[in-house]
């Protein structure tokens, strides 16, 4: 495996999307982790986390590709690590649906479960990384991903 690990934060299409858009008050709807040598790890509804050969983009979708500040090889492979060994578990849609509804989901984390910018938060985490202070992996959208101050935007791809 090569030691680059990206994190991708997507705007894509549709009622899905638009509506996490809408409830966080952000762009993007949704993020991911890409290795270029070895593919892409997400946790997507109704599919919860898999890996996939590349990024994919979706008609009408946009992917932002961001690297993390100071991050080192083997922070980069501890991502990996963390990541790869959440392979197969489920969507967390409770807390999904906290975000949509905008109730109260404090101490409600539901265990073993990912949504995507929670798996995103918990593996840079587990890497040392702290993207935003004070927050844990539950608590953060697409959106407030967005606003770490570790992440450079280095690339875009649209289709």
């Amino acid at each position: 495996m090569s030691a680059r690990a990206y994190l991708c934060l997507h705007h894509a299409p549709g009622l899905f999307g638009d509506l996490i858009r809408w409830q966080t008050r952000g762009k993007y709807s949704h993020a991911s982790l890409w290795f270029p040598s070895v593919g892409v790890i997400e946790s997507r509804e109704g599919r919860g986390v898999q890996r996939l050969a590349d990024l994919k983009l979706k008609k009408g979708e946009r992917i932002d590709v961001f690297e993390v500040t100071g991050f080192t090889t083997d922070q980069a492979l501890d991502v990996w690590n963390f990541a790869s060994k959440q392979l197969g578990k489920s969507y967390d849609w409770p807390m999904v649906f906290g975000f949509v509804s905008r109730s109260t989901t404090e101490g409600q984390q539901t265990g073993g479960k990912w949504f995507c910018s929670e798996l995103v938060f918990a593996a840079v985490k587990a890497a040392g990384v702290e993207l935003l202070r004070d927050c844990e992996a539950w608590e953060v959208s697409p959106a407030l991903l967005s606003k770490s101050p570790l992440l450079k935007l280095v690339s875009q791809f649209s289709a």
